[in-house]
């Protein structure tokens, strides 16, 4: 079921969200089937059945690992806050200018919701702006380059105003994150801020803030780079 799902979406017979849901439902199937079939095999032996034991020991293997699997990829994330935006700028987030045009209805308002500032500064204190003395026509072009590199879908280009945005797709359920990146100098420094922001669902277990955290550090390090040179 869970190849089924992942492959629905995949061909787009299923929508990301659907897929995600049958997987939820395949887990909290196979977590019963794990120990139903510890009660039963804890019956089975009273009558010596060997072929019914080999079952129920492979059911048991099989759903211990497949909800273990699953399970551990998600436990860790539960904690993570309930929001699906995350900024390096709370006061004054990177605005999408064309990218509403590209969502459908049902999807997650556009606009950042400012009761995620608190939360964000508390669950994501690492996520900030990049800062640099160099241009920022120059810092524009590495982040054009970067979003590029990242695989990104880019939505529109705005290097007057120093703005990009893209949409992200997600590796399992190929869900649609949307993403703008502004650059702009700010106290003759050049600043790079960025926002991302999932289209559906209320909870990105954290997904928002690690590509943000992870783009940062790529810039960095390729700035860095034309420093040295």
């Amino acid at each position: 079921m869970a190849f089924v799902s992942i492959a629905g979406v995949r061909v787009g017979l299923l929508e990301p969200v659907v897929g995600f849901i049958l997987i939820k439902k395949t887990v909290l199937a196979s977590i019963f089937l794990f120990f139903f079939a510890i009660f039963a095999y804890w019956q089975c032996r009273r009558i010596s059945n060997k072929e019914r034991l080999c079952f129920l020991s492979a059911c048991i293997l099989f759903s211990g690992l497949y909800s273990a699997i699953w399970l551990g990829f998600y436990i860790p994330k539960m904690d993570l806050p309930k929001i699906n935006d995350v900024t390096t700028d709370t006061e004054t987030p990177p605005a999408f200018i064309t990218m509403s045009s590209f969502r459908h209805a049902g999807d997650n308002d556009i606009s950042y919701p400012k009761e995620y500032a608190q939360i964000q500064k508390q669950s994501y204190p690492q996520i900030k702006p990049y800062i640099s003395d160099l241009s920022t026509s120059l810092v524009f072009r590495q982040v054009v380059d970067l979003v590029k590199q990242q695989g990104w879908q880019i939505v529109s280009l705005y290097p007057s105003a120093g703005v990009i945005e893209a949409t992200a797709t997600t590796p399992v359920f190929w869900f649609l994150d949307d993403v703008v990146v502004r650059v702009r100098m700010v106290d003759n420094k050049t600043r790079v801020d960025m926002r991302s922001t999932s289209r559906i669902g209320n909870h990105d277990f954290g997904k928002n803030a690690h590509r943000i955290e992870k783009f940062m550090k790529q810039l960095t390090l390729n700035i860095d780079e034309l420093d040295e040179t």
